[in-house]
């Protein structure tokens, strides 16, 4: 939950969507098979995604691009409620210290 985490997750971000794939590429594709495609091009070595037809790599690569960013896009949004949480906890402690003080100073 520190910056550094949220800025290389945000870099990861951009480099995902740096390679430019339409928001509704799978739009109309079952995300089951999409989940598929992604799994099938995540255990695969380079070297064996080559040599498939070039719809089929091109597929594989764009599904496994395409829910890479759908986690990542999650990941960041889990650490801005965490970031948000934190600052809202450390907010009530100060709060709460202050008051304290206060009612130390008036009864004492």
């Amino acid at each position: 939950m520190s910056l550094e985490t949220m800025l290389a997750e945000i870099d990861k971000l951009l480099a995902v969507r740096a390679v430019g794939l339409p928001a509704d590429l799978f739009a109309d594709v079952a995300p089951r098979a999409v989940a598929g495609w992604r799994a099938r091009a995540a255990v695969e070595s380079p070297s064996h995604l080559r040599p498939h037809p070039m719809p089929l790599r091109v597929t594989l690569l764009a599904a496994l691009l395409h829910e890479r960013e759908r986690e990542i896009t999650d990941t960041l949004v889990e650490l801005l409620i965490s970031t948000v949480h934190r600052i809202g906890a450390r907010a009530e402690k100060k709060v709460t210290e202050q008051l304290v003080n206060a009612f130390k100073k008036v009864s004492g």
